[in-house]
């Protein structure tokens, strides 16, 4: 629906046309975007299913199908026919408003009064979106209803500003963006034009921040239109270019057909009467091409009609001031027919035809007093059903404040329950933790139990192989070295035969021999080298004779062993080794074993042992023996980690990590 702005001239009236959004609706985000909601609307009634979301897809249409050459008044009258049949009141009350919108285009503003009515008196709004909504739309129609009324211009603009509180609290851009319109609209009937331009500029930014290309260019239209009346040409023309780059965009003729019209009253506004007319008779035949309603196209006529008028072609004017008049009465646009009853009398004064002139004349008033007539009795309709309007308004107040108390109660249980709910899982979680934590102590004091267990049984082995060793040396060794002397003593003072010496002989070196593996028992068992030499020529020596006049042969590395360690530290290093060397020599059948000992610091020692033998599947558990279960005790004891690499046919690498300071 547009706006005219009058401007008086001689008597004749010419309006300047400004977007007020009707039933002429916008997209949320975008033109492509709503087209997608209109024909998401449109899927949805090719369902036979006749329920409450085919009715909301029939009230959209209703309310946005003109602007997208979708005729909107036969999805009105199938809303209403739709919702009466399943008698749905609050779906009723908003194809009742879009009904309304229809009466004012065609004059019948009792009718729309009536609509309006009985739209507010059937709903029962409960959900808060759906309430915002249908308020939105109802002080829209009010405003819509009063504004060509003229009589109550102060509370046309308060039900606008009411429609667009709700229609923000709806959050829906639509409607936000027709309510936005609607003030702008207001405050230039008022002729408060400055406040229109700060209205219509917040407009602007709203459709900036949501980038519709159909909203934007009806806020830059409106703009336009309000630099207009205020007189400030240049930001007119500003807005109105931009205004004109956005129509090409849009597939609604109708804003193009505005871009003409509106062209051709700024050429009339600056006196520039010829550019006017061309303009004028432009956007008559683009209107009667593209099939605009008959609003447009009377606006159109009116407007060469004035331009005729203007230049002194008042017998050509006429012409054209007679479709108006034709035009209006068919089409019931009762104010057009009075315009142009006052332009013709106009234009037979200027041609000296005081008859018609008067004739004329005489019908304008008639016209005037049947309209004033009409308005009155559509105020006093009005007035009568405003105290009505204000109970219903007092309720929906009181409805809010139960609603908000409500909701404040809700808010706080929710919040009770929840901080219940937190204690709760917080507890749960302590308790958790707690449980874990005690869970974790346990195994730490098992495995330090563990620990003490092996680290005692390591010393004891230990303190026993060490006085088995010293028992070997000292007692046995020293008594099987005097035995050895006493029978190199006889075998001097004894005559035996050849055979006897022999056999004397032959037991002398068994005692040798007894005596040399007595020894290396002993050596084993705690090696000398290793108290009095360290580890590092310990093991040296013990792979030096495993190794000689063998078949294999032992390498041996030492990195950073200048210094000696602890000695029970260096004791269990090179039991480690030991088994390791011996589990290669008798189960790998390698020909080379690599000993490798690092030390990286004071606290770490890395040790490698490797060999080229014939391997074993590491994975499989039965292939830990029991030297293997030794070796990683001992490892555990120094707080160490060990890995085993192996695989049949490519021979074992073994890797330690220890820890020099665990338990030294």
């Amino acid at each position: 629906m547009k706006d005219i702005c009058k401007i008086n001239l001689h008597g004749m009236r010419i309006h300047v046309f400004t977007i007020i959004l009707c039933l002429s609706c916008i997209a949320t985000s975008g033109v492509a975007q709503h087209q997608s909601k209109i024909d998401k609307w449109l899927k949805i009634l090719q369902s036979s299913k006749n329920d409450t979301v085919k009715l909301d897809a029939l009230n959209n249409l209703g309310f946005a199908g003109d602007d997208y050459g979708l005729l909107s008044k036969q999805y009105i009258a199938e809303a209403l026919q739709l919702s009466s049949l399943l008698r749905l009141k609050n779906e009723k009350a908003f194809a009742l408003l879009n009904q309304s919108f229809v009466f004012n285009k065609t004059g019948k503003y009792d009718s729309s009064l009536l609509n309006i009515l009985k739209a507010n008196q059937i709903y029962n709004g409960k959900d808060s979106v759906l309430h915002a909504r249908f308020y939105a739309r109802y002080y829209f129609a009010l405003g819509m209803l009063t504004l060509p009324q003229g009589n109550d211009k102060d509370g046309t603009l308060q039900n606008f500003l009411t429609a667009l509180r709700f229609a923000k609290l709806s959050n829906d851009a639509y409607l936000i963006s027709v309510c936005y319109g609607a003030v702008g609209k207001a405050y230039n009937y008022l002729r408060q034009f400055d406040k229109s331009i700060e209205s219509n500029k917040e407009y602007l930014a709203f459709a900036v921040k949501g980038g519709d290309t159909l909203i934007l260019a009806k806020a830059h239209q409106n703009l336009s239109a309000a630099y207009l009346n205020a007189g400030n040409i240049s930001l007119h023309e500003t807005h109105d270019n931009e205004f004109a780059k956005l129509v090409t965009y849009l597939k609604n003729p109708q804003f193009s057909w505005l871009l003409i019209n509106n062209r051709g009253l700024a050429f009339a506004e600056k006196g520039m009467i010829k550019e006017a007319l061309i303009e004028a008779l432009h956007s008559i035949e683009f209107a009667t091409k593209q099939g605009l309603s008959a609003n447009d196209l009377v606006a159109s006529y009116y407007a060469a009609a004035y331009c005729l008028n203007l230049s002194g072609e008042y017998q050509r004017s006429n012409e054209f001031m007679k479709k108006v008049e034709a035009m209006a009465d068919s089409s019931h646009l009762p104010e057009y027919k009075m315009y142009a009853a006052s332009g013709m009398a106009e234009n037979y004064f200027k041609l000296n035809d005081f008859k018609n002139a008067y004739e004329y004349l005489s019908k304008q008033l008639l016209l005037s007093d049947s309209l004033s007539s009409e308005k009155v009795k559509i105020n006093s309709n009005y007035l009568h059903i405003k105290n009505k309007i204000e109970q219903k308004e007092n309720l929906i107040k009181q409805q809010e404040n139960t609603i908000r108390k409500n909701k404040t109660i809700q808010y706080l249980m929710a919040g009770g329950i929840f901080l219940i709910i937190l204690l709760a899982m917080l507890g749960y979680k302590y308790y958790r933790q707690r449980e874990k934590n005690q869970e974790q102590r346990i195994q730490e004091l098992e495995t330090e139990k563990q620990l003490l267990s092996t680290q005692s049984l390591l010393k004891g082995q230990e303190e026993e192989r060490s006085r088995i060793a010293k028992d070997l040396h000292d007692g046995l060794g020293g008594l099987l070295s005097g035995v050895k002397l006493q029978l190199g003593a006889m075998k001097g003072n004894l005559f035996l035969s050849e055979e006897n010496g022999h056999a004397f002989n032959r037991a002398l070196d068994k005692l040798d021999e007894s005596i040399s593996e007595m020894r290396r028992v002993a050596h084993n068992m705690m090696p000398e080298t290793l108290l009095k030499f360290g580890l590092r020529q310990a093991l040296s020596d013990y792979c030096n004779g495993l190794s000689y006049k063998q078949t294999f042969t032992i390498d041996c590395e030492f990195r950073g062993l200048e210094n000696r360690i602890s000695q029970s530290t260096e004791v269990v290093i090179y039991r480690i080794v030991q088994e390791l060397i011996n589990n290669a020599i008798k189960h790998s059948g390698a020909s080379h074993i690599l000993v490798q000992l690092i030390q990286q610091d004071e606290e770490n020692l890395n040790i490698t042992v490797e060999d080229n033998g014939k391997g074993f599947d590491a994975s499989q558990t039965t292939a830990i023996t029991a030297g293997l279960r030794n070796v990683s005790s001992r490892v555990k004891y120094l707080n160490g980690k060990m890995d085993i690499q192996s695989q049949p046919g490519n021979g074992t690498s073994v890797y330690i990590e220890c820890k020099l300071n665990a338990n030294g």
